[in-house]
């Protein structure tokens, strides 16, 4: 029995098992990858400490602290929860490989999984071209021809970290402009090797063993085929919660919290981009992981 379980290990996973483990309760973080959305990252450089520093690195020294926290802590990578119960007091998980976990609370900070087109091949050349994360795959693609679907900070991120290697890249975007930050925007609009496709969809992704380009509807009306080794999806996230069938979620599927990030079921908690507060930074996420630990202990002070 621990006296928490947190599910995922990204900011706010690492940072809330910092934080329950130095307030000397038995803990227990449990995630499928160490670093969630923060290790796909390109170049960080709002991390409060870190004028510029990766996603990976950051994740590192994430990781590092917490080898330094050696009591009151157990890390477990490669856990996937399945489903969380709750009795009368206690929650019991489940994990993939028929465990069974139990704890008298719960974080839950898995953050999101990046969504699909839908698009006849995206499934079919995923892994043989069709790509979601450009910092990891970006070396791949060295001097080739590629293309970023989406329009926002994720696409843009895409697009900069594929521009330092690919040789031309095509951004594709169903809006009239990039949306995101405007520092992102405007490095992105001043690299000389994108082409730009707003107001453009994806049709589909075409290939033999492997992808050899994307078709489109332009703006015009217009088809066309951008022959490319590589498409990235790069169209935002959604939460990655379907073990959760405990707490109230708002219409996008995130995690409804009160004040103290405590969901509609007392001890279970949620911090970072899975629940609905406000904000979706890295700093935010470690912020939140912080308070929702506070707030554990003081659950379990008060239920004692």
């Amino acid at each position: 029995m621990y006296d928490v379980i947190i599910i995922g290990a990204g900011p706010a996973g690492m940072t809330a098992a910092i934080y329950t483990a130095r307030k000397k309760l038995k803990t227990l973080l449990v995630s499928k990858q160490m670093g969630g959305q923060m290790v796909w990252s390109n170049d960080v450089e709002n991390y409060t400490g870190f004028s510029m520093i990766s996603g990976a690195e950051l994740t590192l020294k994430f990781k590092e602290h917490l080898q330094h926290v050696t009591e009151d802590l157990e890390v477990r990578e490669g856990v996937e929860v399945v489903n969380i119960e709750r009795n009368i007091t206690t929650f019991e998980l489940q994990v993939k490989d028929g465990q069974t976990l139990y704890a008298k609370s719960v974080i839950i900070a898995s953050g999101k999984e990046p969504r699909h087109l839908g698009i006849p091949g995206e499934d079919k050349f995923f892994g043989r071209g069709v790509a979601v994360c450009a910092t990891c795959d970006a070396p791949l693609y060295k001097n080739k021809d590629v293309v970023v679907v989406g329009g926002g900070n994720s696409a843009m991120d895409a697009l900069l970290a594929l521009s330092k290697v690919a040789r031309r890249i095509y951004s594709v975007n169903v809006n009239e402009h990039l949306r995101g930050d405007d520092v992102f925007r405007r490095k992105v609009e001043a690299t000389p090797n994108i082409t730009f496709y707003n107001s453009a969809k994806a049709l589909g992704v075409v290939g033999d063993v492997q992808v050899t380009g994307l078709s489109i509807q332009k703006a015009d009306g217009g088809l066309e085929f951008l022959n490319a080794s590589g498409v990235f999806v790069e169209i935002g996230y959604m939460p990655s919660n379907s073990f959760d069938k405990l707490t109230d979620k708002n219409e996008m599927g995130e995690v409804k919290v009160d004040q103290n990030l405590q969901s509609s079921v007392p001890g279970l908690f949620a911090a970072g981009d899975i629940n609905n507060a406000w904000g979706e930074q890295i700093i935010i996420a470690a912020g939140e992981g912080a308070k929702a630990a506070i707030a554990v202990s003081n659950y379990l002070n008060k239920a004692k």
